[in-house]
Formats: structure tokens, sequence, C-alpha cells
């Protein structure tokens, strides 16, 4: 038996970190083969995660080493004292150090130092560590770069989901090349919701599993990485909505991936916005408080996925169903070539948000040039290297804790 520390969680009302954080954890304990492992969860909004993680195998609390301030309602208030204190005991019981985040480790967000706290203190204490199906980069602040290859040096596994950010580390950041291990999202090893769930999620909606549909999942978050207005962003989602129920005559179901508490990174706020102005019933929102699961299940019954969420797309892409991009940074396009290989032009399967957001030629493009059975095709040749990719990650680490 093993205790198991994840790190690099912020919190599960995003849907796409719940998809990571219970992707490891199911993966842990089939591995280990009799569900062993005591696995424990650091994360923002610890009562919220529970509910979440505990079915998958997990006990999840709040990250003493990095105190978010845009969650500290969500989380008990603590004293320094108390959270040294309790950053030394987690330690103390802990065996492994497992850091995930999929794209933390950037200077887009302003988080990534802070997340290496655990990963620090534990290979300080010669606990060992690893980093699995990371996006890394690019870095702004050389500081920043040599506080993450510091630690990545030393971590007993590391592993990254695309190309781009290989690239970036072996010829940008000099770490030697055996050091880093191109790999896949966890995400992809989710389990879908069963048939029963799904036929209940989409029946308000007036759809069945067997019905027809595309699902365009929006990013209320979006803008603020983009330096767009949120005006100008809302329009471009809704002209694409409603462009593709005239040209595909089919529904378009707006899949909001991330429920999260701060109203600037709520997707309900924008579906709701997007389905009123499209003025359609054939525009629906899915409702209700769902897992990445449901929601897994719901994409993957789609003829087609349009995402603004790097996860809503991997949740689809990991059921063979063909999924296109909006994206604000390298991790988009770098997963999605990655997991289509190269038959498939990037354009094709990924649109920059800033240039999707002026309308024209890209909205243009991704309704009437879309190929969704060339997509789907070349993307179920590739998916079984992509999801043994991910698989391979946790036969290295159930090797690491068998040494």
């Amino acid at each position: 038996m093993s205790n198991i520390l994840i790190t690099g969680i912020t919190s599960c009302e995003s849907r796409g970190v719940e998809a990571l954080a219970r992707s490891i954890i199911e993966q842990l304990n089939t591995e280990d083969g009799d569900g062993s492992n005591n696995i424990t969860v650091l994360t923002q909004t610890p009562a919220l995660d529970t509910e979440a993680l505990t079915p998958a195998g997990a006990r999840c609390v709040a990250d003493p080493f990095v105190v978010s301030r845009s969650w500290k309602q969500m989380r008990p208030q603590e004293t320094p004292a108390e959270l040294t204190a309790r950053c030394d005991q987690l330690l103390t019981e802990t065996d492994l150090v497992i850091a995930t985040g999929g794209d933390l480790h950037t200077s887009d967000y302003g988080v990534s130092t802070p997340y290496l706290r655990a990963l620090i203190a534990a290979q300080q204490r010669d606990i060992p560590t690893i980093m699995i199906g990371q996006s890394v980069g690019p870095f702004t602040d050389p500081t920043e770069a040599e506080a993450w290859l510091t630690v990545a040096d030393q971590c007993r596994l590391l592993t990254v989901r695309e190309s781009v950010s290989h690239g970036y580390l072996v010829d940008k950041l000099g770490l030697p090349e055996h050091r880093v291990r191109l790999s896949s999202d966890p995400a992809f090893l989710l389990p879908t919701a069963p048939g029963e769930r799904i036929s209940a999620v989409l029946r308000p909606l007036g759809l069945t599993p067997e019905d027809p549909y595309i699902c365009l999942a929006p990013s209320q978050g979006i803008t603020r990485f983009s330096a767009l207005e949120e005006a100008q962003h809302t329009a471009a989602v809704t002209r694409l909505a409603s462009d593709l129920v005239h040209t595909w005559n089919m529904p378009v179901v707006l899949v909001p991936h991330c429920h999260d508490s701060r109203p600037h990174n709520d997707d309900r706020i924008l579906a709701a916005r997007i389905a009123e102005a499209a003025n359609t019933p054939q525009v629906k929102v899915v409702p209700g408080a769902l897992t990445a699961s449901d929601y897994k299940g719901v994409l993957s019954h789609a003829e087609l996925v349009i995402s603004e969420r790097l996860h809503a797309a991997i949740g689809a892409l990991s059921n063979g169903v063909p999924a296109i991009a909006i994206g604000h940074s390298h991790k988009f396009n770098g997963v999605l070539a990655e997991t289509y290989g190269d038959t498939i032009d990037i354009d094709d399967i990924h649109v920059d948000i800033r240039a999707f957001a002026q309308g024209g030629t890209a909205i243009d493009r991704l309704v009437h040039n879309t190929d969704a059975t060339v997509l789907r095709t070349s993307l179920r040749q590739r998916l079984p290297l992509i999801t043994n990719r991910a698989r391979s990650d946790f036969a290295q680490i159930n090797k690491l804790l068998g040494d």
C-alpha cells in the first residue's frame, strides 16, 4: 500500500480538472490491481471535490502549499503556522507526489512557481516526485523557467501531452531529451457515464443519444486570456451556433463544461446568453450540475464537437468523436495536432480565438469546410496510440511504487 499525494489540482468546479483528477485516481488503483493505494488530492475547494472524487477512491484536503484568494471562501481559514504544520504532516505520510494540472506551468496564469512548492518540499525530503501529462511554457520570466527546470530535473518521471511542449523543453529550455517523455493527457482515460444516464441528461432537451446533434462548448473565461471584449466573443459564438443549425440541419447543444463559483469563469452564464441570443429552440443548453463523465457521455454521441474548453474536446476525442478547438494558447493546437496526427492539417482542427472572434472567414470555414467523416476516420486510427501513451504513464508509476 502506497500513500500518494496529488498536486496541481485547482478545483473540480472545472470539469476538465475533475476529468484529470478522477482519471489519475482510478488509473492508480486500477494499475495497482487491488485498489489499495491511499490517495490524497490537494485542492482549493475540498468540500466540493470530496463529493466529486471520493467515489473514485481519494480524499480531498485544502491545499496548504497554495492558498488561492479567489477560492478562499470555499476552504477553511488557517494561520501560516497551521498551514506549515499541515504541509509537514502530509509529507510525513507520503510515499510519492504526483503533479498534474495540464497547463499550470506557463506564464499565462501566474501560478506556475507556487504550484512547485509541494514538489520542492517533497524533494527536500527525498520523496519521489513525478509530473505527468503536462503542457509546459512558454515562460516569459527566466527565473520562472529556471524554477520549473530545477524541480523537473529531480522528478523520477516527467511526461508531456503534446510535441509542442516536448520541443519547447528540449530545444528552448535545454532539458536533456532523455529526461522528458511524450505521452498524452490522462483524461483520455476518463470513464464515460452509462447510456441510461446520458439518455436522462438529453431527455429534457427533447433528444436521445441516437439523434444527430452538434456540441459546442463555450468558455466564459477565454476572454481574460485573449484580450477580447465579451460582447464580441459572445456574438461570434452565437453566430457559430446559429450557422451550424441552419447549415448542418441539426440541433446545437451547448455544453457548459466549467461550473465556476466565480462568474468570470462560469460557462453556464455564457451558454445561457448564447441560447437567448440565438433565439431558436434548436440551440439548447445542457441543464444540471453534471459530472465530467456525464459531459463526456453527451459529447460522445455528437456528430461534431467544437470547443473552447480543451477537456471538453478531449472528452469527445477520447470516444472517437471529431472535435475542433477554438483556443488561446499552444496547448490547444498541440493536443489536437498530437491526437489527429500529421494526416490532418492543423487549420482544420484548431482556430485561434482572436481570428474566430472577428467572425467572417474563420466561422465560415468551421461551418462549411469541416468534414467530420475525414476527421473521425483519422482520429479513430490514431486513438489507440494516444490512449496507450496515457496508460503507459501509470505503468511507469506502478513500477516506481514497486521499486
